[in-house]
């Protein structure tokens, strides 16, 4: 019998848009984003890189749409990752504008260079 190969899994691009290191907050915060408009995701990482937790959030329940406002479970991450520069941009993304351009532009003006990419295996629906 023949053995069935397993296809590669899909993988989004991710721009690593904050990387906390150990020290006020009590453990580091990582978080990225995969733009894609209105089907943004945002994937967090949270704890000591030995035993962190983390997962895939879609842009829906990262921004409320009623409000054009950052979800309030997500202060504590934006705040610990001074990343709140990039709520703006994530009610563009919501809107279905394509502003992953000048969101690498304006991390590189934060940080003085682009952001790091990273791949994941694409979500299952």
């Amino acid at each position: 019998m023949a053995k069935k190969k397993k296809r590669a899994p899909e993988t989004m691009d991710f721009l690593v848009l904050a990387r906390t290191e150990s020290g006020p907050y009590p453990h580091p915060v990582e978080v990225a984003l995969h733009p894609d408009g209105a089907n943004s995701i945002a994937a967090f990482s949270i704890g000591p890189h030995a035993a962190n937790a983390g997962g895939l959030v879609h842009l829906s329940a990262l921004i409320d749409p009623s409000k054009g406002e950052l979800n309030p479970q997500f202060t504590t991450e934006f705040d610990a990752a001074d990343l709140h520069w990039l709520v703006p941009f994530l009610v563009r993304l919501q809107a279905g504008e394509d502003v992953t351009k000048t969101i690498v532009a304006a991390y590189r003006e934060r940080h003085g260079s682009p952001p790091e990419t990273m791949a994941l295996a694409r979500m299952r629906s």
